[in-house]
């Protein structure tokens, strides 16, 4: 009988990438501070190779969830954290990486204070943050919202489009964007959260909600 995969092989796999890519992503920054500014063809070739190991550097965090996700007794490995600071960073990283030129990000919130896993976390927040840089035109907002014993946290496109929002809703369908919602709910459910998606005549969102203690 055929054994179950291993979380432990994508962990070591995820370690890996992410060891021969961080060696690409210094010298590309080196290979950028050394270049003359401008808008020639080799500025452009290193801004891809930067935004490219940007997303090698995020494959390696999915996988480093997924293990995680795999195992769950790893999750059980968390500690307080400040929850909007943490979507902030991780949003930043995935905007660098997925949006297209003139689109805005923009990541509203006062502090909120969390227990959590902060890996799994921000890799679910990495994942809605590259899935709504597919979406938004303008701008991508997200907002960091709390009350005694919830955190809210919006991921809301300037797109209308009802096939966004159809986008949103097929879960039927083996696609990227259906890939990182799994991902996004799966590590919700583990810190005892949930996921909703927005309205059929609203801009496609996402709204996160989480308990403040677990």
């Amino acid at each position: 009988m055929p054994q179950k995969p291993d979380p432990r092989f994508l962990a070591i796999t995820a370690h890996d990438l992410r060891g021969a890519v961080g060696v690409l992503d210094g010298a590309t920054k080196e290979l950028t501070r050394e270049m003359p500014q401008g808008n020639g063809d080799a500025a452009k070739l290193t801004q891809m190779m930067a935004r490219s190991t940007q997303r090698l550097l995020l494959l390696g965090d999915r996988l480093s969830v997924l293990a995680k996700l795999m195992n769950g007794a790893d999750l059980e490995m968390s500690e307080p954290a400040d929850l909007t600071a943490l979507v902030k960073e991780s949003a930043q990283r995935a905007f660098s990486a997925h949006a297209r030129r003139n689109l805005k990000l923009r990541v509203e919130g006062a502090p909120a204070p969390m227990t959590m896993n902060s890996q799994a976390m921000a890799g679910a927040f990495s994942e809605l943050t590259a899935l709504f840089c597919s979406f938004s035109q303008i701008e991508l907002v997200v907002s960091v919202t709390s009350d005694a014993s919830t955190i809210k946290v919006t991921f809301q496109s300037d797109n209308p489009s009802e096939s966004v929002a159809r986008a949103l809703r097929d879960r039927s369908a083996t696609t990227q964007a259906n890939a990182g919602i799994a991902l996004a709910e799966d590590v919700l459910a583990r810190h005892q959260g949930s996921l909703e998606l927005s309205p059929a005549d609203s801009n496609a969102a996402v709204v996160l909600s989480l308990p403040r203690s677990r």
